[in-house]
């Protein structure tokens, strides 16, 4: 069976369910808001090298589906280190790390100069840290991570100066949102980052994986979707510049909290449900403000934590040269979620505002409804995104979304005629 596909959105989501969906045989059309696609909308070019607007690295256990996607098209990826220092707001630092510890697979001191009380007990907060996961993981715990703070008598300086920091970056939202999580996603998630395999990146960046997935894909860009409403055995999807007609199936690859271009007298009570998920907005600095890292450059890691000493204004930089061969020995680029105080005017290269999806209690109930409604027989509107899929709400969820929506339309309905 095939049919004409419309996916709305072009980020990791919709461009991986284009890619599926071609490969089954569909004809797909995607419509997309902005000039550029979503996937790589805020890719910077900085003396020549790459700059990946967010940056974005990623394991084979935790990342899989992401990955073999790449390879599928042809996109190679190549290993980076992701050390990381802690400093206080005066940039003195006081943690840093340096590799892993043999057999062990635990991040290690960066030197001896920072075997100190501190470092140590970094490593029994670690040590603590990868026993509780194991254990929720085999409990299917499903207490939520403020939950689990208030049973375990965790160090603050492990927990706030380093854990939770490292949470802030990796979902890049508030604190807040991090302790209604639950707690066997985030702590799983960091486990395999820190004990897991080795960490890498695409070759050229999200844009090379954009340019082969996009490949002789139709495209309506620079025009919002304001209609997407069933008529007869279609359904019809139009973008403010009149651009579209009637499809056989839509995919809608769009965040959970844009969602008005749906005929509200068909999608009314979906919609209601799925803008029941929670997003958190921030702000992304690209810049070349070298105060956000460390007093001394030869501190200087490629994940950077700064924290006030009453351990409650943390802030990350990441150090982009240290992970982008095509910035090696080139003036230092850095990327800052949220700074606490504005970088320098003429250092800045672009602030890119951001919302992210994030996971609470509620969450598990709109996946579940999610898998009913796209069972239904002769189904028409189908949802994914990084939030429509169980786990962390990253470019893996994005992609495993994309493959069941994939899935769900080759059993839905009668084919075309």
């Amino acid at each position: 069976m095939t049919y004409s596909i419309a996916v709305i959105g072009s980020g990791m989501a919709g461009l991986a369910a284009a890619y599926r969906a071609r490969l089954a045989a569909h004809d797909v059309t995607v419509f997309e808001a902005s000039k550029r696609h979503g996937m790589d909308a805020h890719a910077l070019t900085v003396d020549g090298g790459l700059v990946d607007v967010p940056l974005r690295v990623m394991s084979a256990d935790s990342w899989p589906s992401l990955l073999q996607l790449a390879s599928e098209v042809g996109v190679g990826t190549f290993e980076i280190g992701l050390d990381a220092s802690c400093s206080w707001t005066n940039r003195h630092t006081w943690f840093r790390s340096g590799g892993k510890v043999p057999v062990l697979g635990w991040p290690s001191i960066g030197s001896l100069r920072y075997l100190n009380g501190r470092a140590l007990r970094m490593g029994r907060g670690i040590w603590q840290l990868k026993r509780l996961t194991r254990r929720l993981e085999r409990e299917n715990n499903g207490a939520t991570l403020g939950e689990i703070l208030e049973q375990h008598d965790f160090d603050p300086l492990f927990w706030r100066g380093l854990v939770l920091p490292i949470l802030t970056t990796i979902c890049t939202c508030e604190e807040k949102h991090l302790l209604d999580w639950p707690a066997a996603q985030l702590l799983s998630l960091l486990d395999s980052t820190l004990h897991g395999a080795h960490i890498r990146r695409l070759k050229g960046g999200t844009s090379a994986l954009v340019e082969k997935l996009i490949k002789d894909l139709p495209l309506y860009s620079g025009s919002p979707v304001v209609q997407v409403e069933e008529i007869g055995e279609g359904v019809k999807v139009c973008n403010q510049r009149g651009e579209g007609g009637v499809f056989d199936r839509v995919i809608v690859a769009t965040q959970a909290n844009e969602l008005s271009f749906l005929d509200d007298a068909q999608f009314g009570h979906e919609r209601k449900l799925l803008e029941s998920i929670g997003f958190d907005s921030g702000e992304l600095w690209v810049h070349q403000d070298a105060r956000f890292m460390p007093a001394k450059k030869q501190e200087w890691t490629a994940l950077n934590f700064q924290m006030d000493e009453a351990l409650e204004k943390p802030m990350f930089t990441v150090w982009v040269n240290k992970v982008e061969p095509t910035l090696a020995g080139k003036a230092p680029v850095f990327q800052t979620w949220n700074p606490l105080f504005e970088p320098a005017p003429d250092k800045v290269l672009a602030r890119v505002p951001l919302d992210r999806a994030v996971v609470d209690s509620g969450t598990a109930r709109v996946h579940e409804a999610l898998v009913q409604w796209h069972r239904q027989p002769g189904r028409k509107v189908f949802f994914c995104g990084s939030w429509a899929y169980e786990g962390v709400p990253l470019l893996e969820s994005a992609v495993c979304s994309a493959s069941a929506v994939v899935d769900a339309i080759s059993s839905s309905g009668l084919p075309r005629a």
